[in-house]
């Protein structure tokens, strides 16, 4: 039978009263690497970007053209009203307070 070892200074693991957690925890154990409250960037869903001036005439141009049953020869007038709506919805939109109260 052998005999038990005395425990030695050097394997005594001395714990800090306050935190209750070994004084060098940060080195020894991968998980204190990584902290309890993660702060990211991260920012609520925002709205799709805005679609470029182009592309909302020709939806509206498109939808001018569906309406009239794609029959031929209006497409210029189909672009030219669409632009002439998307810039005036735009021009009105611009000029609105953006913050109104009712009251």
């Amino acid at each position: 039978m052998r005999a038990a070892r005395k425990p030695t200074s050097e394997h005594i693991v001395k714990i800090d009263p306050i935190m209750n957690r070994p004084a060098n925890a940060d080195e020894s154990v991968p998980e204190a690497l990584v902290p309890d409250v993660v702060h990211a960037d991260a920012h609520p869903m925002e709205p799709e970007a805005p679609q470029t001036r182009w592309t909302r005439i020709a939806r509206r141009a498109y939808e001018l053209a569906q309406q009239r049953g794609f029959a031929p020869g209006a497409e210029l007038s189909d672009w030219l009203q669409a632009e002439q709506e998307i810039d005036a919805a735009e021009q009105q939109r611009q000029a609105a307070p953006e913050n109104q109260l009712s009251g």
